[in-house]
């Protein structure tokens, strides 16, 4: 029987071996990895969904972040790229500090994305009025270079080094000043829920010591009402942050910003207000043109090109430049 099977199959290869190898051909370059990602338009999240703020008001209309769909290349959607509308190949290089990975790129990105929406709490509740306290500054590692010799990661929360507390990156600058290049210092950090101590050496680069990483300051913000995001793992980035900030003063006010309209936008914002560029206008606004967005927010730096797409495209949506929160909730209180 087991012979009668093996000269079935045999057969059977050497009468469409020449399909076989096509289905080989299409099976390896439809995994095989290229050092790419494309880029396509995404759509919109409905931030009612991601923020949580307890007897809140109620909203007629929406906020929605908008983001733009990435997936890593494999040989065939490479090519693919070149004949499917929008789909643009990006080298991995262009998103990629020195040598991070893949991993390390998305963790930079989850630790920008806490200190956007926190910076967004502070901004909504600051134009709102309302009272808000920061009780902790965490020193969070954003990147680490390939110079540094240390055993600090991504995501790790800086408390202290060589047991001297530090609150910013002045901090452990002074701190540095009383070692010599090649030292070893103690940092101790907190990862996960877990208090770690490391270790990193003391370099010298441009007559600066260093220890080779960058950080960013992601604040633990107390509000009443208390104010609760829930984002996917896989989300990252700053780019919500505009966003997030008008939802949340939309919730904890009484007037209704969205005056029953889907409204969809983009940009980074600091604790101030102030409104930061990003990158993916073109496929953000392409998406919330798709999913009928009827106001699209876009950052001042970006806003020529979002202008430049819309009149090509003879989209029907309202854009509105932004500059900082107050100036966009005046242009949507009036408009």
């Amino acid at each position: 029987m087991i012979k009668n099977i093996f000269k079935r199959l045999t057969d059977d290869l050497k009468e469409h071996y020449k399909l076989y190898i096509f289905y080989i051909i299409i099976l390896i370059v439809s995994v095989i990895p290229v050092d790419y990602y494309i880029f396509s338009p995404g759509g919109l999240i409905n931030i009612e969904d991601r923020i949580i703020i307890d007897n809140s008001f109620k909203s007629e209309g929406s906020f929605n972040m908008t983001y733009v769909t990435s997936r890593n290349a494999t040989i065939m959607t490479y090519l693919l790229s070149y004949i499917i509308p929008n789909w643009d190949k990006v080298a991995l290089n262009t998103r990629r500090i020195d040598n991070e990975s893949k991993e390390d790129i998305l963790s930079r990105g989850q630790v920008y994305l806490k200190e956007t929406s926190y910076d967004a709490v502070i901004a909504a509740f600051k134009e709102a009025g309302k009272d808000y306290k920061i009780k902790s500054n965490n020193l969070t590692i954003t990147h680490i270079f390939s110079y540094a010799n240390t055993n600090v990661q991504v995501g790790d929360i800086i408390k202290s080094i060589n047991n001297e507390k530090v609150n910013s990156g002045i901090d452990i600058s002074n701190i540095l000043l009383n070692f010599n290049e090649n030292d070893e210092i103690k940092i101790t950090v907190l990862r996960g829920n877990k208090v770690i101590d490391c270790y990193a050496k003391v370099k010298i680069l441009e007559n600066k010591k260093i220890i080779g990483i960058y950080m960013a300051m992601v604040k633990d913000v107390e509000t009443v009402p208390e104010v609760k995001f829930v984002f996917k793992d896989s989300e990252s980035g700053s780019s919500r942050g505009l966003m997030c900030a008008l939802d949340i003063y939309n919730k904890i006010t009484e007037e209704d910003l969205t005056k029953g309209n889907v409204i969809a936008g983009t940009g980074s914002i600091d604790e101030d207000g102030n409104v930061g560029s990003i990158d993916g206008v073109k496929y953000k606004l392409i998406g919330a043109v798709k999913n009928k967005a009827k106001i699209f927010i876009v950052p001042d730096e970006n806003y020529e090109e979002a202008e430049k797409i819309k009149n090509e495209k003879k989209y029907d949506i309202k854009l509105i430049k932004a500059n900082n929160l107050h100036q966009v909730i005046e242009e949507l209180r009036n408009r």
